[in-house]
């Protein structure tokens, strides 16, 4: 907008920084519009604001452990719930009787004794509530907690976004792009039941933000009844997971669980011919031989068939011009002895009479046009 001379105020910048947070930022939005100074929200203030905000959510996010469904061994544990105000509660039930110790001003789920009660039953089903380990191939570690309070849904298009995660898996052979069949050892149910990888491949996703995603290496376990992505192998894979300005995936948060809606690329082959392009990109317009001698040395991650389609930038960085002739040591002496005429177009935008071409005269005497 400054390039072409529009000009905001620093107000008007605030307001649409502002107004341009997602909606999990609502309630901070709303405190930073209440807070104003004389109800003016300045770019300064709101620069300021949101950057504390981002590192303080940052901050609570990598102090807190989440649940987690796939994981390597580690501890899981539960927030707290918070108490309700005790004066809200004496007003609210001053007349009321607890269904468990018999007193008046509360109710049973605010009730110190049935709360004392239920609080060792809870620190018992902890306790049974351990991990579950299994080895799959070499140092895969693999868990799978039995959800009771989950309902998974069977929609094949929904994934599970894991960080804790050591790999993919997923129960559907048909949506692999490529396929090996052997051997892959067993995973460890959280039932106490046991499935096969059956087979290891590749998986490319349609996101629901019209991105490609492709997961290498996922595991084929037909007894899974959910689809799996894992955070580390996506690392492993070049992908960088971070929250930036670039949106690969929207999901929504479940039972503490990220959950995204993709479907199975149909058009494989755009897939490759996209990361062919973009590797030879990426190495200043290397040449299909070139980029074919790296892939065989698997120097190129997820580069299998190196075919290049024609690039317009290397076809018009090899084109030469063809040189003129050379003009006669003299020039004519008389006036339209000799005219040079050259043909210009088709011009890329029309002129105001609606024309693509022009045409140049130049008197070879005079030298005027």
């Amino acid at each position: 907008m400054s390039g072409m001379g529009i000009k905001f105020e620093y107000e008007i910048l605030g307001s649409l920084l502002l107004n341009s947070l997602p909606e999990s930022w609502e309630t901070f939005k709303v405190s930073i519009t209440n807070s104003a100074p004389n109800g003016v929200v300045s770019l300064q203030m709101v620069k300021g604001s949101v950057l504390n905000e981002e590192m303080r959510r940052k901050a609570q996010g990598s102090s807190s452990q989440s649940e987690v469904l796939v994981t390597e061994n580690r501890g899981r544990s539960q927030k707290k719930e918070r108490e309700k105000s005790r004066s809200k509660s004496k007003s609210r039930y001053k007349n009321v009787e607890c269904h468990y110790c018999h007193k008046t001003g509360h109710i049973q789920k605010h009730c110190f004794s049935w709360k004392k009660e239920n609080k060792g039953k809870k620190d018992k089903s902890k306790e049974k509530d351990d991990d579950r380990v299994t080895t799959a191939i070499g140092d895969d570690l693999v868990i799978l907690r039995d959800f009771e309070s989950v309902n998974f849904v069977s929609d094949e298009s929904m994934w599970i976004i894991d960080s804790g995660a050591t790999l993919h898996v997923t129960p559907r052979k048909e949506f692999f792009t490529s396929y090996t069949v052997g051997d892959f050892g067993e995973l460890k149910m959280g039932n106490d039941s046991m499935t096969k990888v059956i087979n290891v491949g590749d998986v490319c996703l349609q996101t629901n933000t019209r991105m490609q995603l492709c997961l290498r290496g996922v595991k084929h376990a037909p007894n899974v009844c959910f689809n799996l992505i894992s955070v580390h192998m996506l690392d492993d894979g070049g992908y960088d997971n971070h929250f930036g300005n670039l949106v690969v995936a929207k999901g929504e948060k479940i039972s503490k669980l990220y959950w995204i809606k993709a479907l199975v690329a149909k058009d494989n082959v755009n897939v490759m011919d996209m990361e062919t392009s973009l590797w030879h990109r990426r190495l200043s317009h290397i040449s299909e031989k070139g980029l074919t001698c790296l892939a065989k040395k698997d120097m190129l991650p997820g580069l299998k068939n190196a075919k290049l389609e024609k690039c317009s930038h290397c076809m018009a960085g090899k084109q030469t011009r063809v040189s003129f002739k050379k003009h006669p040591p003299s020039r004519k002496s008389k006036l339209l002895e000799l005219v040079h005429f050259d043909v210009c177009g088709p011009l890329k935008v029309k002129s105001f009479s609606g024309a693509l071409y022009f045409v140049t005269f130049i008197d070879d005497c005079s030298r005027k046009l």
